[in-house]
């Protein structure tokens, strides 16, 4: 397998450099924000050349849509934990929600980039609009089985109930890490009402 030369001397096999700024970027992020990123300071903490990391991302904006991509597959990989009991059952959806909260909450950069502005004004790029509908529709699909199986009500639109229930849970933690009102234990306090609240919507209350 092929390697390419770092500044430093060091090499990586083919992939790996990408795989090794996305993970150094990410540290960064943790330590300072994404206010403390920026592709020059990447390249001298991970030894490569200015060169080197615009044959990776286009700038920084790709950068970001990397970190994006990269928090989206983590974030699945929580959620499918968290919710992945065989059977259709609450458990399921309580799983679900519980792994959301505590993912957005203790990654709050990678969340931004996830499904905040900074990426979704800031121009996307392909790659990470398809791993965050991908990603959607996996959960959208999760919501179509649990109303099947009769935990959901089955006389509301599964796209929108997938929705309505997204769009609370991402407030929720938004408001939470934008610095207001809640304490984590609040956010998953308040998710557990909202589940409960989910569970108990009939279909003649939906206006559908």
């Amino acid at each position: 397998m092929s390697t390419r030369p770092a500044a430093s001397g060091k090499t990586y096999h083919h992939g790996g450099l990408s795989h090794r700024l996305v993970e150094e970027a990410i540290l960064m992020m943790q330590e300072g924000g994404l206010e403390a990123l920026n592709l020059r300071r990447l390249g001298v903490r991970v030894g490569v050349s200015q060169t080197a990391l615009y044959h990776h991302f286009k700038d920084k904006q790709g950068l970001l849509c990397a970190l994006g991509e990269e928090g989206i597959r983590r974030f699945d990989a929580s959620l499918q934990q968290g919710s992945g009991v065989a059977d259709a059952t609450e458990e399921r959806l309580a799983g679900f929600i519980k792994s959301y909260v505590q993912f957005a909450l203790a990654y709050p950069e990678l969340y931004e980039l996830m499904f905040g502005r900074t990426t979704w004004r800031g121009g996307t790029t392909a790659t990470f609009e398809q791993a965050a509908r991908s990603s959607f529709r996996s959960y959208a699909q999760m919501i179509a089985e649990l109303q099947q199986s009769g935990q959901l009500s089955s006389g509301i639109n599964s796209l929108r109930l997938a929705q309505v229930i997204w769009g609370m849970l991402h407030g929720l933690c938004r408001m939470h890490n934008d610095g207001l009102l809640f304490s984590p234990g609040d956010v998953e306090e308040i998710s557990r009402h909202a589940l409960w609240l989910v569970r108990n919507i009939r279909s003649d209350e939906s206006g559908s």
